[in-house]
């Protein structure tokens, strides 16, 4: 493997934590705040401890993501490096999904578009080599990441008990 995509694939996975945890802090930070908090707080703490540890799993997974692409960026990608990278932030993505769920009583639309894209992705993850996938999948993240910033809205689902 070359330096340039060993440093290539080594930079990309630490942009792809970096973005995964200010969404785990961003949450974290509303959490504690109470935005929007719903009736029914003692539902709330079992529930924001599971989405809490959906989320760092999540982080974990990447992590082992980033492990499989550094072995071999420009390979077609495996079963395994396809559930590593696009499952790593689908998994955190549940857990985020659960979190807002269980404190604001509302579902981020952005959250299920991405955890679709996540899905198309790893339909077609076989015919990409390793190193796109895992770009693929930062892109998807930085841009929620950008509308959770206020660069730009989407919208939200109300969802009823």
């Amino acid at each position: 493997m070359s330096l340039g995509a060993m440093s290539g694939s080594i930079a990309l996975g630490l942009a792809t934590i970096a973005v995964l945890l200010k969404l785990y802090f961003d949450a974290r930070a509303a959490h504690a705040a109470g935005e929007g908090a719903i009736a029914g707080e003692s539902r709330v703490v079992p529930l924001s401890s599971f989405a809490y540890t959906l989320m760092v799993t999540g982080v974990v997974v990447v992590a082992a993501g980033v492990v499989l692409v550094l072995i071999e960026p420009w390979e077609t990608a495996s079963a395994t490096t396809i559930a590593a990278v696009l499952g790593g932030p689908a998994i955190f993505l549940v857990g985020d999904v659960a979190l807002r769920r269980a404190v604001t009583g509302r579902i981020a639309a952005s959250r299920i578009v991405a955890l679709v894209c996540l899905a198309v992705l790893a339909l077609i993850g076989f015919a990409l080599p390793a190193l796109v996938l895992a770009a693929l999948a930062f892109a998807l993240l930085l841009l929620l990441l950008l509308a959770a910033s206020g660069w730009f809205r989407l919208p939200s689902l109300s969802v009823d008990d």
